[in-house]
């Protein structure tokens, strides 16, 4: 809905040109002098045009721009002589980044001995190892809301799960749904080992566009060397065949006919690379054991439809306050007090400059800001003058758009041992949050505003009442007087922060994290998200803050203390 929206009021707006509604701007090109050891906001700015550059065409994971960015990174860790921490002695690890098709020739489905065509009655999906089932078991499951009644993990081990319904009751969002007992039962169904596979039914024939999205993809996927379920898609006519009666009138829990699959794919590997360096600790007894600080290095790419960038970032602000995350945008544009608004401004500022044509998604907040502060704080430690017990391990994750791919990647295969981690300071959106700013909205549904001093901390007493209160310490010790906004990180959040950037990969293996973020803002995962729009002073007064929580953490004479019992389970569907 909110891109359609935004489509027509973009056609409205035309090629009307606008400067900054936020006031003066930044240049839009800017080429900096040489960083130094020091954190400041020219370090930072030098540092963010070039990464967040449009020659980056907005770092997608899987893309060859991704590798560019990770590239950039590197050549920076070899320049300052830091220690690399990724594979084969390289600051690089590679995330196994697949363009997955599926081969309808060799892939064959029967069930009671009749057999399917692929890609006319069937499609397969897989994220892991494949190999050929023969006479497989099925079990239906009801509605995904379900909270009773559907299969227990006994009943549906090694056998293919028929879901029946998977939309929401009506007048139920998905937000409010997630949350629920059912849903959570089935995210954790669909995570498990134990199913074979998901069998959806599809309401009628396979769509060209379904079919098209299996057999040609043109996204990659992050694949797994050990088996995972297989997810089906399969007509009416094959679920027939199956339960031996319509999808809809089949009982949950009740079975059918068995299914015999060879899911056959060609695989062709696409870019995605973890950048990872380490700063040694200096005490010959803690210095095995590691503080990690991270941040993202992808964005989402480009468009192939071009926009005015500064009628967009007008329409942005009026309409579109919190982005991607803007859930009321019909309501905006029906207000006729708020296009007032919009023409105003455009009727001011037209004649500054003619229209600049824009399609590529920069991420100059998300996460360039991230991955150069962490790059600051990399050159800070790498002057050798400030010298932490324990070691500092610096990661810059690939594919957290796509899902948390390289975090999770490295939380499974680490180049250090896993329980040498003692604590996890994650960074990913810290150059906004200034009075003008969405940063989000609270539990109960109002929006919430930066600040001049604003950060966001989400995470960082979960698992840690200690390292929540040492994060509060700093800020406090060393006058630093950021408002620290803990209010997206409430138990049930309809937006589930704590579970939407790389943190979260390695809470669920019990290391405790803190998440630092300035929060939302109207060019959230828009084409607008550009260097000259951040706060480069309040960006390296918060990293400096970083610099200094990450340094408390490693010279501490004992490890932070985890107060959450286990177990904790990877595999499981993450829910604030």
């Amino acid at each position: 809905m909110t891109r359609r929206i935004l489509a027509c009021a973009l056609l409205v707006l035309g090629n009307v040109s606008t400067a900054n509604s936020q006031g003066p701007s930044l240049p839009i090109k800017y080429s900096g002098p040489p960083t130094s050891a020091a954190i400041r906001a020219g370090d930072l700015m030098t540092r963010l045009y070039q990464f967040a550059d449009d020659s980056m065409m907005g770092r997608m994971v899987g893309t060859e721009y991704n590798l560019k960015g990770a590239t950039y990174i590197e050549r920076d860790l070899r320049r300052l002589g830091l220690k690399p921490g990724g594979e084969n002695g390289t600051f690089f690890q590679d995330i196994p980044v697949m363009l997955r098709a599926l081969d309808t020739a060799a892939t064959t489905l029967s069930v009671d001995g009749k057999s399917f065509k692929a890609g006319v009655d069937f499609l397969v999906r897989a994220t892991g190892a494949v190999q050929a089932m023969t006479n497989v078991p099925v079990v239906v499951w009801g509605s995904v809301y379900d909270t009773i009644g559907n299969p227990t993990p006994e009943q549906y081990k090694g056998k293919f799960v028929v879901v029946r319904s998977s939309a929401p009751p009506p007048g139920l969002s998905m937000a409010t749904f997630r949350p629920t007992a059912g849903y959570q039962r089935f995210l954790a169904m669909q995570a498990s080992t134990e199913a074979a596979g998901v069998l959806s039914v599809a309401p009628g024939d396979l769509t060209a566009n379904q079919v098209r999205g299996v057999v040609a993809p043109t996204g990659p996927m992050r694949t797994f060397p050990e088996r995972r379920p297989i997810n089906l898609i399969v007509t009416p006519t094959v679920a027939m065949a199956i339960l031996g009666t319509p999808v809809g009138d089949a009982a949950v829990g009740s079975t059918g006919k068995t299914v015999s699959i060879d899911a056959r794919f060609n695989d062709a590997r696409k870019p995605g690379r973890n950048v990872i360096a380490i700063v040694p600790g200096s005490d010959p007894k803690l210095g095995g054991q590691y503080v990690l600080i991270d941040a993202h290095n992808d964005h989402v790419g480009f468009s192939n439809r071009l926009v005015d960038h500064d009628s967009l970032k007008i329409f942005n602000q009026y309409f579109v306050p919190q982005g991607a995350d803007t859930r009321n945008t019909l309501e905006l544009v029906k207000d006729s007090a708020n296009w007032v608004k919009v023409n105003a401004a455009i009727d001011s500022l037209r004649k500054l400059r003619p229209a600049r044509p824009d399609s590529i998604f920069n991420g100059a907040d998300d996460d360039g800001s991230g991955s150069v502060a962490l790059m600051e704080i990399a050159e800070a430690y790498a002057a050798g003058t400030i010298n932490p017990k324990r070691s500092i391990l610096m990661i810059w994750h690939a594919g957290e758009e796509a899902g948390m791919w390289g975090s999770d990647h490295f939380a499974r295969n680490p180049t250090v041992p896993r329980d040498s981690m003692v604590a996890q300071l994650n960074i990913d959106m810290v150059g906004r949050g200034g009075p003008d700013d969405i940063t989000g909205q609270a539990k109960e549904g109002a929006l919430v505003k930066g600040d001049v001093k604003y950060t966001q901390l989400v995470g960082s007493r979960r698992l840690s009442m200690e390292l929540g209160d040492l994060i509060e310490t700093v800020n406090k010790g060393s006058n630093f007087g950021f408002r620290l906004d803990y209010a997206l990180d409430a138990n049930g959040h309809p937006q589930n922060i704590y579970c939407r950037s790389d943190h979260a990969s390695y809470a669920a293996f019990g290391i405790p994290v803190v998440f630092f973020t300035t929060g939302g803002h109207a060019d959230y995962h828009k084409v607008t998200d550009e260097p000259q729009y951040i706060r480069y002073d309040h960006l390296a007064n918060l990293t400096q803050l970083i610099f200094d929580a990450s340094l408390q953490v490693a010279n501490l004479d004992h490890r932070v203390k985890v107060d959450k019992a286990g177990p904790f389970n990877p595999n499981a569907s993450c829910q604030q």
